[in-house]
């Protein structure tokens, strides 16, 4: 028979009242008083009722973790699932269950709303990309536990984190400059939507502006195709660059089959860096020296958050988490 929370109570010689606060991560209980009555339980096999820790905490165990789960998404954005991992493993351990719900931008207002009002989770965690000012103000309008992942571009009262990618920018520009380069070339997505390669850039313009340089920046380059075709034209110029720095692995993959195509090499002629490792840095020949950010760590730092908001519904953050750190290989 396995044990009870009274005799993990008597045990650990404290109320069940304790014992069940601490199972249940309560704000209350010291992390100390926490880790012991997790050890004395796991020794003694003790296995919680889902459904009564439910309903000690007149709540559901449910968080909702809404973002546009479109096909190819795992593709376009490998980030998501690395955050998806890092919600999941912080909230099984503290007897939640993570819920994905496909939601697009122009549908999130309403359908935020509705899970909401329906009372379904204990809280929800929203991507940025289904963000929008109109989905801020419903949220803005309810005293319901949410946090953004991703630092929205307008100026708000949400609760959200992110990684700080003008550091990342500033972290990837002085690297090169340190290495001696100077003509130096970003490839970025679409000025109007890509806020993440709008604020690398902006870190980015902080380093050349200390040295009194500048950077040449190409915009609307989304997509493998693109990237190879802007390579092409680039490396037909009289004074090609030293460098092409680019906002994710798919147009660096672009530009290394133009570089190849021209029987280049790299990074003799010319050199080649990009934000984030994944999904093909350390794959592609010669391997990408990267920019990465742990977005595990800030999956577990959101579903930390919502835990505590969850039991303290005032509390709020604004905040960045996990800093990038500079992978170096072959391509520089």
């Amino acid at each position: 028979m396995s044990a009870t929370i009274y005799d993990l109570a008597k045990e650990a010689g404290v109320s069940i009242s304790t014992v069940s606060k601490a199972l249940n991560d309560s704000y209350s209980i010291s992390e100390k008083t926490k880790k012991r009555i997790r050890e004395i339980a796991d020794s003694m096999g003790y296995q919680p009722n889902a459904r009564a820790r439910s309903f000690a905490r007149k709540k559901n165990g449910i968080v909702i973790f809404a973002a546009n789960l479109s096909r190819g998404i795992g593709f376009e954005n490998p980030h998501l699932f690395e955050i998806v991992t890092g919600l999941d493993r912080y909230l099984d351990e503290r007897g939640y269950s993570l819920v994905l719900k496909h939601v697009t931008r122009e549908d999130a207002p309403v359908q935020i709303k509705e899970l909401m009002n329906s009372e379904e989770a204990d809280g929800i965690i929203l991507h940025a990309g289904i963000l929008s000012r109109q989905l801020a103000f419903v949220l803005g309008k309810e005293a319901y536990p949410h946090l953004v992942i991703g630092k929205p571009d307008f100026p708000n009262t949400l609760s959200w984190i992110d990684v700080s990618h003008e550091a990342a920018g500033q972290i990837a520009a002085d690297y090169l400059l340190d290495k001696g380069y100077r003509r130096i070339v970003f490839l970025m997505g679409d000025s109007n939507d890509d806020q993440i390669s709008l604020r690398r850039l902006d870190g980015i313009k902080i380093a050349f502006e200390e040295e009194e340089l500048s950077i040449e920046t190409i915009t609307g380059i989304c997509d493998y195709e693109k990237s190879r075709e802007i390579t092409e034209t680039i490396l037909e110029r009289k004074r090609i660059p030293e460098v092409i720095l680019c906002t994710n692995n798919y147009l660096a993959l672009g530009c290394i089959q133009s570089i190849r195509a021209k029987n280049l090499s790299i990074p003799k002629d010319i050199a080649l860096m990009t934000f984030d490792n994944y999904p093909f840095s350390m794959l592609a020949q010669p391997t990408l020296t990267a920019i990465e950010v742990d977005m595990y760590e800030m999956g577990n730092q959101a579903a930390r958050f919502i835990v505590q908001r969850i039991k303290k519904p005032n509390l709020q953050t604004q905040s960045f988490c996990t800093t990038p750190i500079l992978i170096e290989r072959e391509s520089t």
